[in-house]
Protein backbone atom coordinates (compact mmCIF):
# COMPACT_ATOMS: atom_id res chain seq x y z
CA UNK A 1 0.00 0.00 0.00
CA UNK A 2 1.40 3.52 -0.85
CA UNK A 3 -0.34 6.32 0.84
CA UNK A 4 0.27 9.69 -1.06
CA UNK A 5 -0.14 11.92 1.64
CA UNK A 6 -2.59 14.68 2.14
CA UNK A 7 0.71 16.74 2.66
CA UNK A 8 2.12 16.18 -0.55
CA UNK A 9 -0.24 18.00 -2.26
CA UNK A 10 0.49 21.05 -0.10
CA UNK A 11 4.36 19.91 -1.25
CA UNK A 12 3.32 20.54 -4.72
CA UNK A 13 1.96 23.73 -3.96
CA UNK A 14 4.84 24.79 -1.96
CA UNK A 15 7.50 24.44 -4.92
CA UNK A 16 6.07 26.09 -6.97
CA UNK A 17 5.67 29.10 -4.46
CA UNK A 18 8.71 28.73 -3.13
CA UNK A 19 10.44 29.67 -6.12
CA UNK A 20 8.21 33.06 -5.62
CA UNK A 21 9.42 33.06 -2.12
CA UNK A 22 6.80 34.72 -0.19
CA UNK A 23 7.53 37.62 2.66
CA UNK A 24 5.18 40.72 1.26
CA UNK A 25 4.35 43.44 2.68
CA UNK A 26 0.65 44.42 2.50
CA UNK A 27 1.58 48.21 1.90
CA UNK A 28 2.62 47.49 -1.89
CA UNK A 29 0.29 50.77 -3.19
CA UNK A 30 2.28 52.83 -0.95
CA UNK A 31 5.79 51.39 -1.33
CA UNK A 32 4.84 52.18 -5.23
CA UNK A 33 4.26 55.58 -4.51
CA UNK A 34 7.68 56.27 -3.31
CA UNK A 35 9.40 54.55 -6.34
CA UNK A 36 11.11 57.38 -8.03
CA UNK A 37 11.72 55.99 -11.59
CA UNK A 38 14.69 58.39 -13.09
CA UNK A 39 15.51 57.55 -17.32
CA UNK A 40 19.17 57.31 -18.56
CA UNK A 41 18.60 58.64 -21.92
CA UNK A 42 21.69 56.60 -22.88
CA UNK A 43 20.99 53.63 -21.22
CA UNK A 44 16.98 53.61 -22.74
CA UNK A 45 18.53 53.82 -26.39
CA UNK A 46 20.47 50.94 -26.32
CA UNK A 47 17.46 49.26 -24.76
CA UNK A 48 14.90 50.85 -27.49
CA UNK A 49 17.34 50.09 -30.41
CA UNK A 50 18.18 46.46 -29.31
CA UNK A 51 14.50 46.07 -29.55
CA UNK A 52 14.16 47.85 -32.77
CA UNK A 53 16.50 45.97 -34.49
CA UNK A 54 15.34 42.37 -33.25
CA UNK A 55 11.99 43.07 -34.31
CA UNK A 56 12.11 44.46 -37.15
CA UNK A 57 14.87 42.05 -38.62
CA UNK A 58 14.94 38.88 -37.12
CA UNK A 59 13.75 35.97 -38.90
CA UNK A 60 11.38 34.90 -36.18
CA UNK A 61 9.47 38.38 -36.17
CA UNK A 62 9.52 38.47 -32.59
CA UNK A 63 6.86 40.95 -31.06
CA UNK A 64 7.78 43.93 -28.86
CA UNK A 65 6.05 42.31 -26.03
CA UNK A 66 7.77 39.44 -25.87
CA UNK A 67 10.97 40.89 -26.20
CA UNK A 68 10.11 43.66 -23.67
CA UNK A 69 8.87 40.73 -21.16
CA UNK A 70 12.75 39.08 -22.09
CA UNK A 71 14.55 42.26 -21.62
CA UNK A 72 13.39 43.11 -18.42
CA UNK A 73 13.66 39.45 -17.13
CA UNK A 74 17.24 39.35 -18.33
CA UNK A 75 17.94 42.26 -16.22
CA UNK A 76 16.11 40.96 -13.16
CA UNK A 77 18.09 37.79 -13.46
CA UNK A 78 21.54 39.74 -13.70
CA UNK A 79 20.91 40.76 -9.98
CA UNK A 80 20.79 37.34 -9.09
CA UNK A 81 18.01 37.30 -6.25
CA UNK A 82 15.78 34.05 -7.32
CA UNK A 83 13.24 36.11 -4.82
CA UNK A 84 13.48 39.45 -6.95
CA UNK A 85 10.47 38.56 -9.71
CA UNK A 86 9.20 40.16 -13.33
CA UNK A 87 5.25 38.91 -13.87
CA UNK A 88 3.73 39.90 -16.64
CA UNK A 89 0.20 40.53 -16.25
CA UNK A 90 -0.74 36.56 -16.30
CA UNK A 91 1.97 35.92 -14.64
CA UNK A 92 0.78 38.37 -11.64
CA UNK A 93 -2.57 36.82 -11.69
CA UNK A 94 -0.98 33.31 -11.00
CA UNK A 95 1.03 34.40 -8.34
CA UNK A 96 -1.81 36.61 -6.65
CA UNK A 97 -3.62 33.14 -7.06
CA UNK A 98 -0.91 31.30 -4.85
CA UNK A 99 -0.63 33.79 -2.28
CA UNK A 100 -4.82 33.42 -1.98
CA UNK A 101 -4.10 29.42 -1.83
CA UNK A 102 -6.09 29.18 -4.77
CA UNK A 103 -5.87 27.55 -8.45
CA UNK A 104 -7.98 26.50 -11.47
CA UNK A 105 -9.41 22.88 -10.73
CA UNK A 106 -12.48 20.33 -9.65
CA UNK A 107 -11.71 20.54 -6.41
CA UNK A 108 -10.76 17.27 -5.40
CA UNK A 109 -7.52 15.80 -3.51
CA UNK A 110 -6.60 12.03 -4.35
CA UNK A 111 -4.16 9.24 -3.07
CA UNK A 112 -2.44 6.81 -5.05
CA UNK A 113 -3.10 3.13 -4.17
CA UNK A 114 -1.67 0.06 -5.95
CA UNK A 115 -5.08 -0.16 -6.83
CA UNK A 116 -5.35 3.38 -8.30
CA UNK A 117 -5.83 6.68 -7.75
CA UNK A 118 -9.01 7.48 -5.21
CA UNK A 119 -10.41 10.49 -4.13
CA UNK A 120 -9.46 11.30 -0.20
CA UNK A 121 -10.84 14.95 0.14
CA UNK A 122 -13.73 16.82 -2.32
CA UNK A 123 -13.64 20.65 -1.80
CA UNK A 124 -16.82 23.16 -2.73
CA UNK A 125 -16.26 23.19 -6.29
CA UNK A 126 -17.30 21.37 -9.32
CA UNK A 127 -16.29 17.75 -8.52
CA UNK A 128 -18.66 17.80 -5.36
CA UNK A 129 -21.57 19.49 -7.72
CA UNK A 130 -21.11 16.83 -10.12
CA UNK A 131 -21.32 14.60 -7.49
CA UNK A 132 -18.00 13.17 -6.71
CA UNK A 133 -17.29 11.56 -3.17
CA UNK A 134 -14.41 10.44 -1.19
CA UNK A 135 -13.74 7.03 -1.85
CA UNK A 136 -14.31 6.99 -5.51
CA UNK A 137 -11.33 5.64 -7.58
CA UNK A 138 -10.31 7.67 -10.92
CA UNK A 139 -10.29 5.36 -14.36
CA UNK A 140 -10.40 8.09 -17.14
CA UNK A 141 -10.51 11.50 -18.01
CA UNK A 142 -12.07 12.95 -20.77
CA UNK A 143 -12.76 9.07 -21.83
CA UNK A 144 -9.54 8.19 -21.59
CA UNK A 145 -8.14 5.71 -19.07
CA UNK A 146 -5.60 6.75 -16.45
CA UNK A 147 -4.98 3.17 -15.40
CA UNK A 148 -1.48 2.83 -14.57
CA UNK A 149 -1.25 6.69 -15.00
CA UNK A 150 1.14 8.28 -12.67
CA UNK A 151 -0.72 10.43 -10.30
CA UNK A 152 0.99 13.86 -11.50
CA UNK A 153 0.26 12.63 -14.73
CA UNK A 154 -3.75 12.07 -14.50
CA UNK A 155 -3.43 15.21 -12.38
CA UNK A 156 -2.27 17.46 -15.60
CA UNK A 157 -4.98 15.54 -17.52
CA UNK A 158 -7.72 17.20 -15.18
CA UNK A 159 -6.14 20.62 -14.51
CA UNK A 160 -7.31 23.03 -17.43
CA UNK A 161 -7.72 26.79 -18.32
CA UNK A 162 -11.05 28.30 -15.90
CA UNK A 163 -14.13 27.42 -17.65
CA UNK A 164 -13.53 24.71 -19.70
CA UNK A 165 -15.08 21.39 -19.82
CA UNK A 166 -13.64 18.15 -18.61
CA UNK A 167 -14.95 14.82 -17.46
CA UNK A 168 -13.93 12.36 -14.80
CA UNK A 169 -15.04 8.90 -15.00
CA UNK A 170 -14.75 6.98 -11.31
CA UNK A 171 -15.48 3.40 -10.18
CA UNK A 172 -17.63 3.22 -6.95
CA UNK A 173 -18.50 0.02 -5.92
CA UNK A 174 -19.56 -1.67 -8.98
CA UNK A 175 -20.86 1.57 -11.05
CA UNK A 176 -18.48 3.53 -13.44
CA UNK A 177 -19.70 6.92 -13.16
CA UNK A 178 -18.59 9.44 -15.82
CA UNK A 179 -19.35 12.85 -14.80
CA UNK A 180 -18.51 16.12 -16.69
CA UNK A 181 -17.87 19.63 -15.13
CA UNK A 182 -16.48 23.28 -15.97
CA UNK A 183 -12.87 23.62 -14.56
CA UNK A 184 -13.09 26.91 -11.40
CA UNK A 185 -10.88 28.38 -9.42
CA UNK A 186 -10.52 26.41 -6.35
CA UNK A 187 -10.18 28.13 -2.90
CA UNK A 188 -8.09 25.44 -0.61
CA UNK A 189 -8.58 26.37 3.11
CA UNK A 190 -5.84 28.56 4.38
CA UNK A 191 -6.43 26.89 8.00
CA UNK A 192 -7.55 23.35 9.00
CA UNK A 193 -8.17 22.77 12.62
CA UNK A 194 -8.77 19.28 14.26
CA UNK A 195 -9.47 18.29 18.13
CA UNK A 196 -7.63 15.38 19.82
CA UNK A 197 -9.03 14.13 22.88
CA UNK A 198 -8.62 14.40 25.60
CA UNK A 199 -8.05 17.91 24.81
CA UNK A 200 -5.13 18.60 22.16
CA UNK A 201 -5.67 21.39 19.41
CA UNK A 202 -4.25 21.63 15.85
CA UNK A 203 -4.32 24.49 13.62
CA UNK A 204 -2.56 23.56 10.27
CA UNK A 205 -1.88 27.22 8.27
CA UNK A 206 -1.07 26.18 4.49
CA UNK A 207 -0.48 29.90 3.47
CA UNK A 208 -0.19 33.69 5.10
CA UNK A 209 -2.89 34.91 2.82
CA UNK A 210 -4.75 37.85 3.55
CA UNK A 211 -7.42 36.03 5.54
CA UNK A 212 -5.95 33.39 6.95
CA UNK A 213 -5.22 35.44 9.84
CA UNK A 214 -9.00 36.03 10.38
CA UNK A 215 -9.58 32.55 9.96
CA UNK A 216 -6.81 31.42 12.01
CA UNK A 217 -8.16 33.42 15.21
CA UNK A 218 -11.49 32.30 14.53
CA UNK A 219 -10.66 28.83 14.61
CA UNK A 220 -9.19 29.16 17.84
CA UNK A 221 -11.68 30.36 19.46
CA UNK A 222 -13.88 27.17 18.57
CA UNK A 223 -10.80 25.08 19.30
CA UNK A 224 -11.60 26.95 22.86
CA UNK A 225 -14.85 26.93 23.41
CA UNK A 226 -14.28 23.14 23.25
CA UNK A 227 -11.74 22.91 25.67
CA UNK A 228 -8.21 22.29 24.96
CA UNK A 229 -5.36 22.21 27.09
CA UNK A 230 -2.17 22.66 24.37
CA UNK A 231 -2.01 23.56 20.81
CA UNK A 232 -0.45 22.17 18.00
CA UNK A 233 0.43 24.95 14.58
CA UNK A 234 1.58 23.09 11.87
CA UNK A 235 3.63 25.44 9.51
CA UNK A 236 4.72 22.27 7.52
CA UNK A 237 5.15 23.16 3.57
CA UNK A 238 3.81 26.83 4.50
CA UNK A 239 5.81 28.89 1.87
CA UNK A 240 5.17 32.45 3.67
CA UNK A 241 2.56 35.30 2.48
CA UNK A 242 1.97 38.37 3.91
CA UNK A 243 3.82 39.96 7.12
CA UNK A 244 0.70 41.74 8.06
CA UNK A 245 -0.68 38.16 8.61
CA UNK A 246 1.77 36.95 10.45
CA UNK A 247 2.46 40.15 12.65
CA UNK A 248 -1.72 39.44 13.22
CA UNK A 249 -1.18 36.03 14.78
CA UNK A 250 1.73 36.39 16.44
CA UNK A 251 -0.52 38.73 18.52
CA UNK A 252 -2.43 35.96 19.35
CA UNK A 253 0.32 34.65 21.73
CA UNK A 254 2.69 37.81 22.69
CA UNK A 255 1.38 40.89 24.12
CA UNK A 256 3.60 43.36 22.45
CA UNK A 257 7.60 43.54 21.04
CA UNK A 258 9.24 43.38 17.80
CA UNK A 259 8.36 40.94 15.11
CA UNK A 260 11.20 40.98 12.78
CA UNK A 261 14.31 43.35 12.56
CA UNK A 262 15.24 44.32 9.00
CA UNK A 263 17.81 45.82 7.12
CA UNK A 264 17.33 47.67 3.70
CA UNK A 265 20.13 48.41 0.90
CA UNK A 266 21.84 51.10 3.47
CA UNK A 267 21.66 49.03 6.39
CA UNK A 268 19.25 51.18 7.86
CA UNK A 269 17.19 48.68 10.72
CA UNK A 270 13.46 49.71 10.98
CA UNK A 271 12.04 47.07 13.34
CA UNK A 272 8.74 45.74 12.43
CA UNK A 273 6.92 46.18 15.74
CA UNK A 274 3.43 45.43 17.12
CA UNK A 275 1.47 45.53 20.34
CA UNK A 276 -2.03 45.40 21.76
CA UNK A 277 -1.40 41.61 21.74
CA UNK A 278 -2.94 38.74 23.77
CA UNK A 279 -1.31 35.34 25.84
CA UNK A 280 -3.51 31.86 25.93
CA UNK A 281 -3.28 29.73 29.02
CA UNK A 282 -2.18 26.92 26.80
CA UNK A 283 0.94 25.56 26.15
CA UNK A 284 2.10 25.98 22.31
CA UNK A 285 3.96 23.49 19.79
CA UNK A 286 4.64 24.10 16.73
CA UNK A 287 5.62 21.94 13.57
CA UNK A 288 7.84 22.98 10.71
CA UNK A 289 9.96 21.27 8.28
CA UNK A 290 12.59 22.38 5.70
CA UNK A 291 9.99 23.57 3.16
CA UNK A 292 8.82 26.18 6.06
CA UNK A 293 9.23 29.38 4.60
CA UNK A 294 9.69 33.10 4.87
CA UNK A 295 6.50 34.02 7.07
CA UNK A 296 6.39 30.41 8.65
CA UNK A 297 9.87 31.55 9.65
CA UNK A 298 9.09 34.84 10.92
CA UNK A 299 6.13 33.95 12.76
CA UNK A 300 8.38 30.49 14.39
CA UNK A 301 11.34 32.92 15.56
CA UNK A 302 9.64 35.39 17.27
CA UNK A 303 7.36 32.94 19.32
CA UNK A 304 10.61 31.04 20.09
CA UNK A 305 12.23 34.42 20.67
CA UNK A 306 9.61 35.06 23.53
CA UNK A 307 9.50 31.44 24.97
CA UNK A 308 5.69 31.86 24.01
CA UNK A 309 6.25 28.27 21.97
CA UNK A 310 6.77 25.19 24.06
CA UNK A 311 8.99 23.61 21.21
CA UNK A 312 9.13 23.77 17.92
CA UNK A 313 9.20 20.17 16.34
CA UNK A 314 10.08 18.72 12.96
CA UNK A 315 12.88 19.50 10.74
CA UNK A 316 15.42 22.97 10.09
CA UNK A 317 13.47 25.92 8.19
CA UNK A 318 13.68 26.59 4.30
CA UNK A 319 15.92 29.43 5.33
CA UNK A 320 14.25 32.67 3.69
CA UNK A 321 15.21 35.69 5.48
CA UNK A 322 14.09 38.26 3.20
CA UNK A 323 11.25 40.93 2.41
CA UNK A 324 9.77 41.60 -1.10
CA UNK A 325 7.14 44.21 -2.14
CA UNK A 326 5.37 44.05 -4.75
CA UNK A 327 5.45 47.08 -6.95
CA UNK A 328 2.60 47.63 -9.44
CA UNK A 329 3.63 48.61 -13.69
CA UNK A 330 1.92 50.54 -15.95
CA UNK A 331 1.78 47.55 -18.29
CA UNK A 332 -0.51 45.44 -16.15
CA UNK A 333 2.62 43.22 -14.51
CA UNK A 334 4.38 43.89 -11.39
CA UNK A 335 7.72 43.29 -10.20
CA UNK A 336 8.57 41.48 -7.12
CA UNK A 337 11.71 43.13 -5.39
CA UNK A 338 13.89 42.54 -2.63
CA UNK A 339 13.52 45.28 -0.42
CA UNK A 340 15.05 44.18 3.16
CA UNK A 341 16.58 41.25 4.99
CA UNK A 342 15.31 40.59 8.47
CA UNK A 343 16.37 38.86 11.88
CA UNK A 344 14.67 37.70 14.64
CA UNK A 345 13.74 39.72 17.67
CA UNK A 346 17.01 38.50 19.40
CA UNK A 347 18.71 39.79 15.70
CA UNK A 348 19.10 35.71 15.03
CA UNK A 349 19.89 35.25 11.16
CA UNK A 350 17.36 33.21 9.30
CA UNK A 351 18.11 33.58 5.52
CA UNK A 352 20.06 31.10 4.05
CA UNK A 353 20.37 29.65 7.60
CA UNK A 354 16.69 28.50 8.71
CA UNK A 355 15.32 28.49 12.19
CA UNK A 356 16.34 25.10 14.00
CA UNK A 357 13.67 22.67 15.36
CA UNK A 358 14.07 22.25 19.86
CA UNK A 359 13.36 18.31 18.46
CA UNK A 360 14.40 17.06 15.49
CA UNK A 361 12.23 14.44 13.88
CA UNK A 362 12.22 13.31 10.20
CA UNK A 363 9.24 12.16 8.33
CA UNK A 364 5.60 13.02 8.12
CA UNK A 365 4.03 11.05 10.51
CA UNK A 366 6.76 10.74 13.21
CA UNK A 367 6.76 14.71 13.50
CA UNK A 368 2.89 14.58 14.26
CA UNK A 369 3.32 11.57 16.70
CA UNK A 370 6.48 13.54 18.24
CA UNK A 371 3.98 16.73 18.52
CA UNK A 372 0.62 14.63 20.47
CA UNK A 373 3.26 12.97 22.27
CA UNK A 374 4.48 16.54 23.78
CA UNK A 375 1.25 17.96 23.63
CA UNK A 376 -0.11 14.82 26.10
CA UNK A 377 -1.66 12.19 24.28
CA UNK A 378 0.16 9.17 25.33
CA UNK A 379 -1.97 6.35 23.65
CA UNK A 380 -1.86 6.54 19.78
CA UNK A 381 -3.79 4.44 17.55
CA UNK A 382 -2.68 5.01 13.82
CA UNK A 383 -4.81 3.61 10.94
CA UNK A 384 -3.67 3.54 7.25
CA UNK A 385 -6.08 2.60 4.51
CA UNK A 386 -7.32 3.79 0.70
CA UNK A 387 -8.67 6.72 2.10
CA UNK A 388 -5.77 7.66 3.97
CA UNK A 389 -4.03 8.44 7.52
CA UNK A 390 -6.57 8.47 10.87
CA UNK A 391 -4.80 9.17 14.29
CA UNK A 392 -7.23 8.62 17.25
CA UNK A 393 -9.79 8.10 14.58
CA UNK A 394 -9.08 11.79 13.34
CA UNK A 395 -7.59 12.26 9.30
CA UNK A 396 -4.74 13.61 9.24
CA UNK A 397 -2.42 15.33 5.96
CA UNK A 398 0.43 12.73 6.76
CA UNK A 399 1.25 9.50 4.99
CA UNK A 400 3.56 6.72 5.43
CA UNK A 401 4.07 3.81 2.87
CA UNK A 402 3.45 -0.05 3.95
CA UNK A 403 5.17 -2.68 1.83
CA UNK A 404 3.25 -6.11 2.04
CA UNK A 405 5.85 -8.40 0.79
CA UNK A 406 6.26 -12.55 1.29
CA UNK A 407 3.26 -12.33 3.41
CA UNK A 408 4.53 -9.47 5.62
CA UNK A 409 3.99 -6.04 6.75
CA UNK A 410 7.03 -3.44 6.76
CA UNK A 411 6.40 0.26 8.17
CA UNK A 412 8.87 2.89 8.08
CA UNK A 413 11.22 2.07 11.02
CA UNK A 414 10.84 6.04 11.84
CA UNK A 415 7.21 5.58 12.53
CA UNK A 416 7.06 2.80 14.88
CA UNK A 417 9.94 4.14 16.91
CA UNK A 418 7.74 7.77 17.35
CA UNK A 419 4.93 5.69 18.23
CA UNK A 420 6.61 4.45 21.26
CA UNK A 421 8.93 7.87 21.88
CA UNK A 422 12.00 6.22 20.92
CA UNK A 423 15.07 7.21 18.80
CA UNK A 424 16.85 5.90 16.09
CA UNK A 425 20.00 4.95 14.64
CA UNK A 426 22.05 3.79 11.81
CA UNK A 427 24.37 0.94 12.18
CA UNK A 428 26.27 0.62 9.07
CA UNK A 429 28.90 -2.34 10.11
CA UNK A 430 26.09 -4.36 10.83
CA UNK A 431 23.59 -2.91 7.40
CA UNK A 432 20.88 -2.41 10.49
CA UNK A 433 18.61 -0.27 11.77
CA UNK A 434 19.13 0.00 15.91
CA UNK A 435 15.80 1.47 17.78
CA UNK A 436 16.24 2.55 21.05
CA UNK A 437 12.81 2.78 23.17
CA UNK A 438 11.67 1.80 26.81
CA UNK A 439 15.16 1.82 28.29
CA UNK A 440 16.72 -0.84 25.52
CA UNK A 441 17.68 -1.31 22.06
CA UNK A 442 16.66 -3.16 19.45
CA UNK A 443 18.51 -4.09 16.07
CA UNK A 444 16.85 -4.92 12.72
CA UNK A 445 19.44 -5.54 9.78
CA UNK A 446 18.99 -6.56 6.18
CA UNK A 447 20.54 -9.85 6.89
CA UNK A 448 17.65 -11.53 9.01
CA UNK A 449 15.20 -10.21 7.05
CA UNK A 450 13.31 -7.83 9.35
CA UNK A 451 14.44 -4.48 7.67
CA UNK A 452 14.11 -3.46 4.04
CA UNK A 453 16.02 -0.55 2.33
CA UNK A 454 13.92 0.87 -0.23
CA UNK A 455 14.55 4.21 -2.04
CA UNK A 456 16.89 5.53 0.57
CA UNK A 457 14.22 4.42 3.78
CA UNK A 458 13.96 1.74 6.18
CA UNK A 459 11.10 -0.49 6.86
CA UNK A 460 11.32 -2.62 10.21
CA UNK A 461 8.69 -5.81 9.95
CA UNK A 462 5.88 -5.07 12.03
CA UNK A 463 5.71 -8.82 12.92
CA UNK A 464 9.38 -8.81 14.44
CA UNK A 465 8.91 -4.91 16.03
CA UNK A 466 5.78 -5.87 18.30
CA UNK A 467 7.88 -8.85 19.39
CA UNK A 468 10.81 -6.47 20.35
CA UNK A 469 8.01 -4.16 22.04
CA UNK A 470 4.48 -5.63 23.12
CA UNK A 471 3.49 -1.88 24.00
CA UNK A 472 3.05 -2.33 19.96
CA UNK A 473 -0.21 -3.68 18.89
CA UNK A 474 -1.22 -4.35 15.10
CA UNK A 475 -3.52 -5.39 12.55
CA UNK A 476 -3.61 -5.93 9.07
CA UNK A 477 -6.28 -7.52 6.42
CA UNK A 478 -4.67 -5.99 3.00
CA UNK A 479 -6.53 -2.99 3.23
CA UNK A 480 -6.15 -1.67 6.26
CA UNK A 481 -3.27 -1.36 8.74
CA UNK A 482 -4.28 -0.46 12.17
CA UNK A 483 -0.94 0.33 14.88
CA UNK A 484 -1.45 1.42 18.33
CA UNK A 485 0.77 2.20 21.14
CA UNK A 486 1.58 3.46 24.24
CA UNK A 487 4.25 5.98 25.20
Amino acid sequence: MKITSNRAFWRHTTSIALTLSLLLSSSAGAFAAEVKVEVNNAASTRILEALNLLENNHVSGPSKQNLSDAAIKAMVQSLGDPYTVYFTPEELKQFQGSVENNYVGIGIRVTEQPEGVYVMEVFDGPAGKAGVKVGDRIIAVNGESVSGLPVDDMIKKILGPENSEVSVTVQRGEESLAMSMTRQQIQLPVVIHKRFDPGVGYLQVTTFSSEADEVFASQLAELKSQGINSLILDLRDNPGGLLDTAINMAKLFVKEGILIHTKDKDNVDEPVTFSNGTTQPFPLYILVNEYSASASEVLTGALQDYNAVTKVIGMKTYGKGSVQQVVPMSSGGAMKITIEEYLTPKLRKVNKVGISPDVEVDGELPQLVTALHEAGIAQLNVTASTTGITVNGIAVADGFKVIREDGQVYVPSRVLSSLLGGNISWNEDNQAIEVSAYSHIEAYSVASGDLLLRDGFGYVNVDQFAKSYPQLSWTDNGQQLVLSATK
